[in-house]
């Protein structure tokens, strides 16, 4: 076993590195996203937001604070970043928020933060400790073979001994915030079915898109999808990629409504960019 040295101090109480020279601190920017927000939500429910966090040097962020603020400033959700990256991916870690629809219906603004002061604890940013970091990428290294695209080497996390060069500490940077907008309405009432076919062939369309109104859904393997709406009068849309994008309007809806929409193919299998859905 190797003991660990302690750095000399230097004359104003500071730590010295190798070679009496004064220990550097690197700050490493986040980059947060929110994604799979259900948008309306009806009043006093339940649901979820996915958060994303990544480094821009790649550090691991597995097991880091990640909270949701309403308008007001207030915590209203947290949870811990996963300890590995989200598949497909090399850096960016991803944690589930569950979380509560505010009791009044309209559209609300929330942010997604990572880091914050713990109950009880400071809220400085985090260090992570040159000779850990060098020694927990070894570590995945011997397990999975060379440092995947976006990671660093040990020798940019910590400084040399023997080259002389000053201990480095990192710091992630935990000012990373992103806002994230949703709808929350009253409890529906009714079931609006809508059927998507193929005009030519008639065959059901899977992962067609149904927006009743402000309400929406997807086409299930059998064609069908299911939008529970509150009564009155809505615009009904359809699109599918590789067909023609269709509307029309639903009759007043004081009931379960079932419709049918055949829709045909179109040489341009992209989506109208202009037609923007909330």
């Amino acid at each position: 076993m190797t003991d660990e040295v302690t750095p000399a101090a230097a004359p104003g109480g500071t730590a010295l590195g190798a070679g009496g020279r004064e220990p550097k601190t690197e700050s490493h920017p986040t980059s947060i996203a929110v994604w799979g927000v259900p948008s309306p939500v009806v009043v006093n429910s339940r649901f979820a937001a996915t958060v994303g966090v990544k480094c821009s040097a790649g550090c691991p962020l597995g097991g880091r604070r990640v909270v949701i603020r309403d308008a007001a400033g207030a915590d209203v959700g947290q949870a811990r970043l996963g300890e590995s990256p989200e598949a497909g991916t090399g850096a960016l870690y991803a944690a589930q928020v569950g979380l509560t629809a505010p009791a009044v219906e309209g559209v609300h603004t929330w942010t997604a933060a990572f880091g914050g002061a713990e109950p009880g604890t400071d809220s400085a940013p985090t260090a992570v400790s040159p000779q850990r970091s060098a020694r927990r990428r070894a570590a995945e290294r011997d397990r999975s073979g060379p440092l995947a695209h976006g990671r660093h080497a040990p020798s940019e996390h910590a400084g040399s001994a023997e080259s002389g060069r000053a201990q480095q500490t990192v710091v992630v940077d935990e000012a990373a915030a992103a806002t994230f907008g949703f709808r929350t309405v009253a409890p529906p009432e009714h079931r609006v079915t809508v059927t998507v076919v193929d005009q030519d062939t008639r065959t059901p369309l899977a992962g067609a898109e149904v927006r009743v109104g402000i309400y929406h859904g997807t086409t299930d393997s059998s064609g069908h999808a299911h939008v529970e709406v509150r009564a009155g009068s809505y615009d009904l849309y359809v699109r599918k990629a590789g067909y023609k994008p269709h509307a029309d309007t639903v009759p007043v809806v004081s009931g379960n409504v079932v419709l049918q929409v055949a829709t045909a193919r179109v040489s341009d299998a992209d989506l109208d960019d202009e037609q923007v859905w909330m």
